[in-house]
């Protein structure tokens, strides 16, 4: 399969969100299909449109379920996922806009799928905000990323979630996330048990920062956890260690959300 370049809003890559890796990919393979109809000129078709229809052997492909007998309950599961809310961190909504600390939306508000002229076909109504980030790829900041070969290789949600949100921050050489926005990042509940101690969270972002160097091209990164901030731990990423900007700290981070810039409908 051809690489495919998505540009994904940062409003999105910079988000919380408790996807499994089908779910992740999904948003991706809806993503892709409206930019692509937009690049077309579809651009009033795709807003006009109450349903987005997205053919099954698309949606195996996207999904890697090419292989698996059990592709239909997979795809149905990851829809059904999509239709719990994802968080928007310092969002800028371009319905009244306001700058939100904090966004709870669903992506999908329905979901279906029936066979028509011997073609299985889903059905999605994707939320009007969520819609509207999607097809204005050219507003605010958005992050292009690679699906083919390398976001669809990663075989956890949290390698997933910590590449796109690294290439976010791709022109820093280092990145200082606390451990509270690391989990949600990651979709941690804080009564995890899993991950309820520092040492525990460090040793997952470990196993992703492993893997990122091993299959995408963020081959230079390292880890230091000896910083905080205001009392609570921070995790140091070090990201491309030749990157005209030193750092993107905190403030830094939240202050690059509150400079989208998104017109209003």
């Amino acid at each position: 399969m051809k690489n495919i370049t998505l540009h994904k809003s940062n409003e999105i890559v910079r988000g919380g969100d408790k996807l499994s890796v089908h779910g992740k990919r999904l948003v991706n393979a809806i993503y892709y299909l409206i930019q692509t109809n937009v690049n077309n000129g579809n651009i009033r078709a795709i807003e006009n449109a109450t349903y987005i229809p997205l053919e099954f052997p698309y949606l195996r492909k996207m999904l890697g379920l090419e292989k698996t007998e059990s592709y239909i309950k997979e795809i149905e599961s990851a829809f059904t996922e999509l239709q719990q809310p994802i968080q928007l961190n310092n969002f800028k909504n371009p319905r009244d806009g306001k700058l939100y600390k904090w966004y709870s939306i669903s992506m999908i508000s329905e979901a279906s799928w029936s066979i028509n002229n011997n073609k299985k076909i889903a059905y999605i109504a994707l939320a009007p905000l969520i819609k509207w980030i999607m097809i204005n790829t050219n507003e605010g900041n958005f992050t292009p990323l690679e699906l083919i070969p390398t976001i669809n290789k990663l075989r956890t949600k949290y390698a997933m979630k910590l590449y796109e949100y690294l290439k976010s921050f791709g022109n820093y050489r280092y990145l200082d996330i606390p451990q509270s926005h690391l989990m949600r990042l990651f979709g941690i509940d804080e009564d995890n048990k899993t991950y309820k101690y520092y040492s525990d969270l460090k040793r997952l972002l470990e196993r992703q920062m492993k893997e990122l160097v091993k299959k995408s091209d963020l081959k230079e990164l390292e880890l230091d956890d000896t910083k905080e901030l205001k009392k609570e731990k921070v995790f140091r990423i070090y990201i491309n260690p030749k990157a005209a900007k030193k750092t993107a700290k905190q403030k830094d981070i939240i202050n690059a959300l509150k400079a989208l810039t998104i017109k209003k409908f």
